[in-house]
């Protein structure tokens, strides 16, 4: 006798659902790693726009007048920089230190001024 029963085994079933549950953890290790990308994306565009800041400011300052070294602090952000002249340009280094995925992040730029 033949049946004609339709439908799924208990094994099928089985098998299915844990390749969906794989699946799943798959998409949620996926999620939190995007997550950490973004907020490390976010911290380092913080600190390219406190360099660039710096780089302005250094600009709009007569060449002989620009500090050789200095240190500010702003909305928790330490940005440190240092300068060393040379015969047509000076070389600017500008060091940000900030807080990011709960620890300290330091990131370093460097830009040449023309005088």
């Amino acid at each position: 006798m033949t049946s004609n029963r339709r439908g799924f085994t208990l094994v099928e079933l089985m098998v299915a659902l844990v390749i969906f549950s794989i699946g799943l953890l798959a998409l949620a290790s996926t999620a939190s790693a995007i997550m950490t990308m973004i907020g490390s994306s976010q911290s380092r565009t913080v600190a390219a726009a406190v360099a660039a800041s710096r780089f302005e400011r250094m600009r709009a300052t007569a060449c002989l007048s620009r500090p050789l070294t200095g240190s500010a602090t702003t909305r928790g952000v330490t940005e440190a920089w240092t300068l060393a002249r040379l015969p047509r340009a000076d070389d600017v280094t500008v060091t940000i230190t900030l807080k990011a995925d709960h620890r300290q992040r330091t990131q370093v730029f460097s830009s040449y001024i023309p005088c």
